[in-house]
């Protein structure tokens, strides 16, 4: 019987090792005297399949190291209520709808920014509640706000709808990211500000060829690029990149191949001034590049790029990293290497596990379809055995 408490920690991806390790250093912190190892995980597996209920100072433990109540562990508040679950609650004034002003706005900007420097490092599982929580204070502003501050309320609003989009992208959720970003496009048509309703469409053109959907893909790119004359050199670059991924998809090499060579000149232009794309450069393209070689089947071309890129990778940019390996062990495994297959997806597997990033998941998914001709090698039958753990926690 699955408990709560063995959801708790699969959530997190720990082993049953790695949660004693968390309680032992736990228990010091707190002052609580624990038994031997192996009796402490005789315990801990007896509070997993529901045999036995955690006595008063494991469940202070339990909610210590996976920073969630008794209820939401699934244990009996009754058994041992703490001081702090006994304290009463006090009233809380009613508060009138928050008033739009230069300040907040600045708050909710520099939040936003914060987010997207984060993400790369730590993945979406833990920053989807956070960004979230900012949701409802912003659409109450876009609903009382006018006149000036009108136009920045909405535009924030759109910011963090398509980050969210994009979150959810990341956790493998296609239709909680395409809700997110059609949000985000509601706000931007409202501003009528053609590179941001661009950024937007491109963003949708990207959740759908991930879902696999490559002519609504190639609609949606068309969309982005309908005023391209209008628009700012890296989001047209990202447009065209949306293009030639859905091209990729159904094969059509010449279209992808004409679209990547515009992205690489636009690219080659430098960033823009508050760009919604600074992170459109040269490199980017190329990587993108060596993606729909993978999908028209050309890994040569795929494994020169990605392993020259991996070469200077950013430190900060770890989840992006996890991708360029988990492409890179696709590439490998196409061109039936299976020790550099094997090597870059262990890499990878590494970087879904810290992050949660089901884009790398899905994407050691083509690689394990790739190698299952080798399925009985001992490597392969390990990566095989350490991807379906990760599927099914």
């Amino acid at each position: 019987m699955k408990t709560k408490l063995q959801a708790a920690r699969r959530a997190r991806g720990w082993t049953q090792s790695e949660l004693i390790e968390a309680l032992v250093q736990a228990a010091g912190r707190l002052g609580i005297a624990l038994p031997s190892l192996t009796s402490l995980r005789t315990q801990v597996s007896m509070f997993e399949n529901g045999r036995r209920q955690p006595g008063p100072e494991y469940q202070i433990l339990f909610c210590e190291v996976y920073q969630l109540t008794r209820a939401e562990l699934g244990l009996s508040v009754e058994t041992a209520p703490s001081q702090l679950e006994t304290l009463p609650t006090l009233p809380s004034p009613r508060t009138p709808a928050p008033k739009a002003s230069p300040e907040v706005l600045q708050y909710l900007q520099s939040v936003f920014f914060q987010h997207t420097e984060a993400e790369p490092l730590v993945g979406p599982r833990f920053l989807v509640p956070a960004v979230q929580a900012q949701v409802p204070l912003i659409e109450e502003l876009c609903k009382e706000t006018s006149g000036a501050l009108r136009d920045d309320a909405v535009r924030v609003g759109a910011r963090y709808a398509e980050f969210l989009g994009w979150l959810h992208q990341d956790t493998g959720d296609s239709q909680a990211a395409m809700l997110w970003t059609n949000r985000a496009l509601d706000y931007a048509s409202e501003l009528e500000d053609p590179a941001l309703s661009s950024y937007v469409f491109q963003r949708r053109s990207n959740i759908a060829a991930e879902a696999g959907q490559a002519g609504y893909a190639i609609g949606l790119a068309k969309a982005a690029l309908k005023h391209e004359r209008d628009l700012p050199s890296q989001v047209r670059a990202v447009a065209l990149r949306a293009r030639a991924n859905s091209f990729a998809l159904i094969g059509d090499a010449d279209e992808c191949a004409r679209a990547l060579d515009e992205a690489r000149a636009l690219a080659d232009q430098g960033p823009n001034e508050a760009s919604l794309a600074p992170y459109c450069s040269v490199s980017y393209i190329e990587m993108e590049a060596a993606n729909c070689a993978l999908q028209l089947r050309r890994p040569e071309r795929a494994v020169r790029t990605l392993e020259a890129s991996l070469t200077h990778w950013p430190a900060e940019q770890q989840r992006d990293r996890g991708l360029c390996l988990a492409r890179l062990a696709t590439a490998y495994a196409q061109l039936e290497d299976i020790e550099g297959a094997y090597n870059a997806a262990s890499e990878a597997a590494a970087i879904a596990q810290a992050t949660g990033s089901a884009r790398i998941l899905a994407e050691l998914g083509r690689t394990q379809d790739l190698l299952a001709p080798w399925r009985k090698l001992v490597e392969i039958a390990e990566l095989n055995h350490l991807l379906g753990s990760m599927k099914g926690s």
